[in-house]
């Protein structure tokens, strides 16, 4: 047997078995590679399509759908957008789940709505029969603010923050527009209002009595009337014909008055007592001079004065007749007393024929009786007379020495 040869055939089949590994190694990587290139090829080339496919998209100008819900992060509904009963509806949530907007076709229009984290109701704007309202809340929900179209024209309301707070109403239209202020139980404190021919303004007490009234009259001269704890007028004041101030006593009964008595014409001034009658006058005389009257307890005039020109007269009255004058003259001053039926008996003054003064004595038919005077040198003069005047006797002082 020959070995070398058996020895060289093994060699030549371990050569060729070593090249075909080899060759198999090397086709193995080249397959890999291949593969490599390959998958990315694919991912290159899909990748691209995908883009030019994304660009090449058209736009959709309709998306038609019956509910339309936006998620956020977590997958809960953001916002939400569907058709309700009475029309098209949008909700938006917050982060924490609350339902803050809510924007919707009500019965009448629009209805927009607002709430705070807490679910509270802070703000609405909507539609109504009558146009617009927009009302505005606190924290709490609580109604702060309402804006409205009323029934004649525009309404707004104003609440104090709290369960009972003060309001504030205003109201206007056509024929004009009022303005109120309400306690917090309710009870109107202040109005006040304005027409077409008028003006008013009303305060109350908490007992809902008015207090005061302010106002145009029919003739559209103003009028103010102050009143008490129970609603009793107790003053007024009016601009008639100039101003005019009454005041009352607590029963309603004219007490004091105090009015113009014109152009040109000065003022009057009246005290009355409790049953009405005048018993302090003040006023101007036709000449403008000053004119005062102090009256019984039943009005009639126990005392009077008034200014006469340059000079004044003053007088006392019993049953309505002048009794006591005293005035003043070119002479000097002037002292009368007089019977009831006005007739002079006693008139006493300066002299108007001779220096110094006279005084004169008169009967009731009104002749004088009796006279002292001064005569033409200065002595005292005494005369007496007749009951006619036609006889006198004169009574003279004796000379010096006799």
């Amino acid at each position: 047997m020959d070995n070398h040869g058996s020895t060289a055939d093994a060699r030549s089949i371990d050569a060729r078995l070593t090249r075909l590994e080899a060759e198999l190694d090397r086709a193995r990587g080249d397959s890999r590679r291949w593969r490599r290139a390959a998958v990315t090829c694919v991912v290159l080339l899909g990748a691209g399509t995908l883009l030019a496919a994304v660009q090449d998209s058209p736009v959709v100008d309709v998306i038609r759908t019956r509910r339309l819900e936006v998620l956020g992060a977590d997958n809960k509904v953001m916002v939400l957008a569907h058709a309700g009963e009475t029309g098209g509806q949008v909700d938006v949530w917050a982060r924490g789940g609350a339902n803050t907007v809510r924007l919707a076709s009500a019965a009448d229009g629009g209805d927009l709505t607002l709430w705070n984290n807490e679910g509270k109701t802070i703000a609405g704007m909507f539609a109504t029969g009558l146009g617009g309202r927009i009302e505005i809340g606190d924290a709490e929900g609580t109604p702060l603010a309402t804006f409205a179209r009323g029934a004649d024209g525009g309404a707004m309301v104003l609440h104090g923050a709290g369960a009972e707070a003060a309001t504030l109403r205003a109201e206007a239209g056509a024929a004009g527009a009022v303005l109120s202020m309400s306690r917090a139980g309710g009870e109107i404190g202040m109005m006040a209002g304005v027409a077409q021919g008028a003006a008013v303004l009303s305060m109350r007490n908490n007992a809902g009595k008015e207090v005061l009234y302010g106002g145009a009259a029919a003739d559209q001269s103003g009028v103010l009337r102050l009143a008490d704890a129970e609603g009793d007028e107790s003053a007024s004041l009016v601009t008639a014909a100039g101003g005019a101030l009454a005041l009352k006593d607590g029963a309603g009964a004219m007490v004091a008055s105090l009015a113009s008595r014109g152009a040109g014409k000065g003022a009057a001034f009246e005290i009355l007592n409790g049953a009405g009658a005048g018993v302090l006058t003040a006023d101007v005389g036709e000449d403008g001079g000053g004119r005062l009257m102090v009256g019984t307890a039943t009005g009639l005039p126990a005392f009077g004065a008034e200014a006469k020109g340059q000079s004044g007269v003053a007088g006392l009255y019993s049953q309505e007749r002048r009794v006591v004058a005293i005035g003043a003259g070119r002479a000097g001053g002037l002292f009368n007393l007089l019977d009831l039926a006005g007739q002079p008996i006693v008139v006493a003054g300066a002299a108007s024929d001779g220096d110094g003064g006279a005084v004169s004595v008169r009967n009731t038919s009104g002749m004088q009786v009796g006279r002292l005077g001064v005569d033409a040198t200065g002595n005292g003069e005494l005369s007496v007379y007749n009951a006619n005047n036609t006889v006198k006797s004169v009574v003279q002082p004796k000379s010096d020495g006799q």
